[in-house]
């Protein structure tokens, strides 16, 4: 009886081994579904790319404003799933100069370190000095801004210049839409 139910198993799992690499008709081992839902991950649609950095921005916006308690930075998840960041004049640039000062450089150095291996477009505004008109000091600190992200691991081509600036924040907005 013993043999009889030791044949049987074996048989079983002979039978079953066999189905598993059986030959396709293209002679080669057929892939078990373990790697066909591995390839079918690894590839996720447009959508599923969405959702997940829509996802990535609620976290990411909860990771800043912990990090950042107790500033006047602001981090905002915006109606279309984007995150506007918002760091104060008074604590981004010196009267009359385009270098970040230490606050601001805090506040890119935690974006950039955040989106370096996402799928997001990151759109930079900056003021110009208080009481000032937008010139080419707004255009030069957003340039700034800009380089600096990029120095800091951010492709060029996610980082865009927005033409309207704020007269009170260096205004940062990070969102999964594809730069135009």
């Amino acid at each position: 009886m013993r043999l009889l139910l030791s044949l049987s198993a074996g048989l079983v799992l002979v039978t079953l081994a066999g189905c598993k690499t059986a030959p396709s008709s293209t002679g080669q081992p057929a892939p078990s579904s373990a790697s066909q839902t591995s390839a079918a991950q690894a590839v996720p649609s447009p959508a599923t790319k969405a959702a997940t950095t829509k996802g990535n921005l609620a976290i990411e916006k909860l990771r800043l404003t912990e990090l950042f308690r107790g500033t006047p930075v602001m981090f905002v998840l915006q109606p279309d799933a984007s995150l506007r960041v918002d760091v104060p004049l008074q604590f981004s640039f010196d009267a009359g100069k385009a270098v970040a000062k230490a606050p601001l450089a805090a506040v890119l150095d935690r974006i950039a370190s955040g989106q370096r291996d996402e799928l997001t477009r990151v759109v930079v505004s900056a003021p110009p000095d208080a009481g000032g008109k937008a010139s080419a000091l707004t255009a030069e600190r957003a340039g700034h801004v800009r380089d600096y992200l990029v120095a800091h691991g951010l492709a060029d081509t996610r980082v865009a210049l927005s033409p309207t600036a704020s007269t009170a924040v260096v205004r940062i907005v990070v969102s999964d839409a594809p730069l135009p």
